[in-house]
């Protein structure tokens, strides 16, 4: 044995020893620079006297102390570090640790004895130490009671056993300083008052009053939060606040926006809503502030009377339990008609689409635009299908019309008509996946979009901004009303477009029954005065044989849950037409006495579909937004996705799945509306 192999062979544990002393110094130095060096001049003493020993003819130093003795030279070593350090053997023993670790509160004598299976949830088993090391893992991360570690891995080996220690450094400062670095980033909040105007308009002192009321109420909720808040213009806000407070602030659902709405009601009987944007926590002060003004644009798309808040993973609402008050006036309108008439004329052509599988309001809409394009005798079509069962009575009105002829494409020969220079005006969507040609708005370089339901996503870089998106609209059929009473000259449309264009208001507004208010009959009063006639209109939706049974049936159906919701199904095909079904039954099961909100689940080649209905006191369109869709406040829709974690999974296609899926949605939001 030559003389090296005999001085391990005769100092392998306090080579062990030493080892550890090194490894300990060496990583002290990074944490407690004069701790490391202590340590360290500990193991030159040690590895000299190791050295002395094996010059004189000594044997190690086992042959003067037992197995205990050396146990307590290495614990009187380590005795005083401020870290606490453990070693576990291929058994997941704990077979050494020093006192800082024994102080842990998660630590017990039981721990210690029988092993580290149970510990801080099994982390520091052998086999999860030795995972760590080996994929070169700079840390495992341990919350305690009252301390947050960073715990890095070293291994020991020596010919009777393999181990891995432990050397557990506090990182409480740095989290202390981390948390207060997030705490105090600014975030910035826009906030507007939707609808003072339309509420008070006939009545200054009234109006005054109202701002006035909703100003002190702001002004004390800034306060409760130490944030520094300025009104910019007349009724419009800017806020800035720590990112501390806005945990306080979701906790109570932003409980401002109903604050506001129980003020107002003492003095009007309409409620004053207000809505906030809500920046992201990142970013320049520049960014933050587009951050929250994007917020709030998404809250005003979605009807307003909501606090929508920038996160990493897209943005949060909160609010929806006051209805959004129509809008009296037509700025949006007249926004989009000039966009449109500046557009159209330097357009090569014009494709006109709505969302897949048109309800009237739907290809209304389409045929209302097609009006406008018509007078700038641009060529244009419109992606839909004239054989739709769900549309045939209103493309049999217009038949015989030479400008309609041939002018209803499918979506391939859609794309095949785009061109750069091709301006695409869709209707009544928001949501690209329901587009009835996706790749037709994704290939555009020009989109105008037209509608009354909530915005369910940002839409792309194509879209001419500002969109008339408004969600206080019964229809997107009154607002293509609007832009064409702004557009066309008197006795221009037909008294069969205006009879369409009626039919597509009476939908969605179950005829006259919701979501009505003086823009709508405006609106009616423009196509009545182009010969409309709302009785006449009323006649298209009239329900063959085979359509009256199958509501009859779906009535029969029915179910009630939680007292005041009717949920019914059908399930036996996958006709297109079964969407105009379902939402006639819905209609009727709402108007059960007791019944809040009815929903019907049906089927079709995409899934299992919804349609859902309210009587004016459960927000509909949150349930949808929990199912992947989206609508009104009182009608709303979804293509059912299963929520896993709080996400949107797959698409379901089990009726008995839909079902559970639904009622636990229903279940989520009244649990949410009680905590609000």
């Amino acid at each position: 044995m030559n003389r090296v192999s005999k001085f391990f062979h005769n100092f392998s544990y306090e080579l062990i020893g030493l080892c550890i002393l090194l490894i300990l110094s060496a990583t002290l130095i990074f944490v407690n620079k004069l701790s490391g060096l202590i340590v360290f001049a500990g193991a030159i003493v040690y590895g000299i006297i190791l050295v002395i020993l094996f010059c004189t003819g000594k044997s190690g130093l086992f042959s003067k102390f037992d197995s205990v003795g050396m146990s307590q030279m290495i614990h009187s070593m380590v005795e005083n570090l401020d870290s606490p350090v453990m070693v576990v053997n291929e058994s997941n023993k704990i077979v050494w640790t020093n006192r800082e670790f024994d102080s842990l509160t998660e630590v017990s004598q039981h721990h210690i004895t029988s092993g580290t299976s149970h510990l801080f949830d099994g982390k520091f088993a052998y086999r999860n130490l030795q995972a760590s090391y080996e994929e070169f893992v700079d840390f495992i991360p341990v919350d305690t009671t009252h301390s947050y570690y960073e715990v890095r891995v070293f291994p020991l080996e020596t010919k009777q056993q393999k181990l891995f220690g432990t050397i557990w450094y506090s990182r409480d400062n740095e989290k202390k300083l981390k948390k207060e670095y997030e705490d105090s980033a600014v975030r910035v909040a826009y906030i507007v008052i939707d609808n003072t105007n339309e509420v008070t308009e006939e009545v200054q002192e009234n109006r005054r009053f109202g701002s006035a009321t909703v100003n002190k109420l702001l002004f004390e909720w800034a306060k409760s939060c130490s944030a520094i808040l300025t009104e910019y213009d007349r009724d419009k806000y800017v806020m800035q606040f720590e990112n501390r407070y806005l945990k306080g602030i979701i906790d109570t659902k932003f409980d401002i926006l109903d604050k506001v709405v129980e003020a107002s009601l003492d003095e009007s009987a309409t409620p004053i809503t207000i809505s906030i944007g809500v920046s992201s926590e990142f970013g320049t002060l520049a960014e933050k502030r587009e951050s929250a003004q994007a917020a709030l644009r998404s809250a005003l798309q979605r009807g307003g009377a909501l606090a929508v808040v920038k996160t990493i993973d897209g943005e949060d609402s909160y609010g929806g339990k006051t209805k959004a008050v129509q809008r009296q006036t037509k700025i949006r309108s007249r926004l989009c008609r000039d966009i449109l008439c500046d557009n159209i004329p330097a357009a090569s052509n014009v494709i006109i689409m709505g969302h897949s599988r048109p309800d009237f309001d739907s290809i209304a809409s389409n045929i209302g635009i097609s009006k406008l394009v018509q007078s700038y005798n641009k060529p244009y079509c419109i992606v839909a299908d004239k054989n739709d069962a769900n549309i045939s009575k209103i493309i049999e009105l217009i038949a015989d019309f030479p400008e309609y002829q041939n002018v209803f494409v499918d979506a391939v020969y859609a794309q095949e008509q785009l061109t750069p220079d091709t301006l695409v005006i869709i209707t009544d969507a928001s949501n690209p996946d329901l587009f009835a040609a996706r790749g037709v708005y994704e290939n555009a370089s020009k989109v105008v979009v037209i509608d009354h339901h909530a915005i369910k996503e940002v839409l792309g870089p194509q879209v001419i901004q500002p969109t008339n998106i408004d969600p206080t609209a019964s229809s997107a059929s009154e607002l293509v009303c609007e832009i064409l009473e702004l557009s066309l000259n008197p006795y221009i449309l037909r008294q069969e477009e205006a009879q369409i264009l009626m039919a597509g208001i009476l939908l969605d507004t179950q005829f006259f029954s919701r979501d009505t208010g003086t823009r709508t009959y405006s609106a009616c009063m423009y196509l009545k005065s182009a010969g409309a006639e709302a009785g006449k209109a009323k006649n298209l939706f009239k329900s063959d044989v085979e359509q009256f049974r199958t509501v009859a049936k779906i009535e029969q159906n029915m179910e009630i849950y939680l007292d005041k919701f009717a949920i019914s199904t059908y399930n036996e095909n996958n006709n297109p037409q079964n969407k105009v079904t379902a939402s006639k039954a819905a209609e009727r099961l709402v108007d059960i006495d007791g019944i809040s909100a009815s929903f019907v689940l049906y089927s079709l080649d995409n899934g299992i579909n919804l349609s859902a209905r309210s009587d004016g006191t459960i927000n509909v369109i949150n349930i949808a937004t929990l199912l992947g869709g989206g609508g009104h406040f009182q009608s709303a829709g979804a293509v059912i996705r299963r929520r896993e974690n709080g996400a949107l999974g797959e698409t379901v296609y089990d009726m008995d799945t839909a079902l559970a899926v639904l009622k636990n949605a229903i279940s989520e939001y009244m649990g949410n509306v009680k905590e609000g």
